[in-house]
């Protein structure tokens, strides 16, 4: 490419539109907005009228087009591509229709519930390379990660054989909340799958499940239980190459957001976020205590990776790249967290064949 098609290059901002903005979709909105400079946010939708009360008073201003339905905003002129980041249950139906119209997409997971669904948008998408997909798994985007998958690919730690990663989120007992869990799909699909794509990442993006197994309890959340989900769960996947990952995540954590990552390998392990803490401010008191405070939630906790995940899926589609996340690797998540999911609700310890297909064993005792 000559430099003069490199500087247009460049110089030619990407047109993007949100679907959906409620607490995620409010994010996107303003990082596209203020902070990625090669894109411009030019619609965003909602059905919910506080949304778009909140799009009116943010939006509006800088003359980005707010509109109630999903079908106004697709035929925004100009639309080049949208952030999914509407209910879990519309994700699909709002990403097949996008990529239906080659308008790209960058959908919050998951972007199906049943990974029967995401294969055939996977044939979908490869079928039609004229718009491309990419799942959010916002942490890779983060620099304590990155900085970490380094050292891993330098061989800091040797061979990487086992992880350990926890979610905890701050216990929120509102209806808002009651109402997000009802529709999320379950802790390990809607939550812990974040943790198995950091397996995924830091074993090498593709190694294959062997057997998984899961137990949990819904300790505040009750009627989680009603539906065989949990707001605490403990996982484990076995990977037919020796590895294995351990997972936890709590939904009611008094102390704040508790995000932390363990990576064992054949000669040393590597930490990450170990102590969540809010900044770097100790403090002792009469008791004699080390207090620090807190990550207050997920969003404090990653929000200069949200905009870092922006940006790359923005250079990417406008420089003509591979996307920063591959499909299939969000494909396997998907395969991971709804079989733990399934363990979770049934008892039983799932397991895959070589080839990928599942059996189940009897329950676990």
């Amino acid at each position: 490419m000559s430099s003069d098609n490199k500087d247009r290059a460049m110089q030619r901002k990407l047109n993007v539109g949100v679907v959906g903005i409620g607490r995620m979709g409010q994010k996107h909105a303003l990082n596209i907005l203020h902070s990625v400079p090669r894109a411009t946010l030019l619609c965003a939708c909602s059905p919910a009228g506080a949304d778009l009360a909140w799009g009116n008073k943010y939006l509006k201003p800088y003359n980005v087009r707010v509109v109630a339905a999903f079908e106004e905003l697709i035929d925004t002129p100009g639309l080049d591509a949208v952030i999914v980041a509407s209910s879990t249950e519309l994700h699909a139906r709002h990403t097949t229709a996008a990529l239906d119209r080659n308008i790209h997409v960058l959908c919050e997971k998951p972007v199906c519930k049943t990974v029967e669904e995401l294969v055939q948008l996977v044939k979908r998408t490869e079928a039609n390379p004229r718009a491309k997909l990419m799942v959010g798994f916002v942490r890779r985007f983060d620099q304590n990660y990155q900085d970490a998958l380094e050292k891993v690919k330098a061989g800091a730690i040797g061979r990487p054989i086992i992880i350990r990663s926890q979610g905890c989120e701050k216990l929120d007992t509102s209806p808002s909340y009651q109402q997000y869990l009802e529709a999320s799909g379950g802790i390990f699909v809607d939550s812990i799958i974040h943790d198995i794509d950091l397996a995924l990442l830091f074993f090498g993006e593709d190694p294959k499940p062997k057997s998984v197994s899961a137990a949990g309890v819904a300790a505040v959340h009750t009627k989680r239980a009603e539906e065989g989900d949990a707001d605490n769960a403990v996982g484990i996947c076995e990977f037919w190459d020796g590895k294995i990952a351990y997972f936890y995540n709590s939904r009611t954590a008094a102390h704040g957001y508790d995000n932390a990552t363990e990576i064992f390998g054949t000669a040393g392990k590597i930490s990450i976020n170990m102590v969540p803490r809010k900044n770097a401010v100790e403090l002792c008191d009469g008791e004699g205590f080390v207090k620090v405070q807190p990550t207050p939630g997920w969003y404090d906790r990653y929000a200069p990776a949200f905009v870092e995940e922006a940006k790359a899926w923005v250079d990417a589609l406008l420089d003509d790249k591979p996307m920063p996340i591959p499909l299939g690797s969000s494909l396997r998540s998907l395969e991971i967290a709804t079989a733990l999911q399934e363990s979770l609700r049934t008892g039983n310890k799932i397991v895959f064949t070589r080839e990928g297909a599942i059996r189940r064993e009897t329950a676990l005792l």
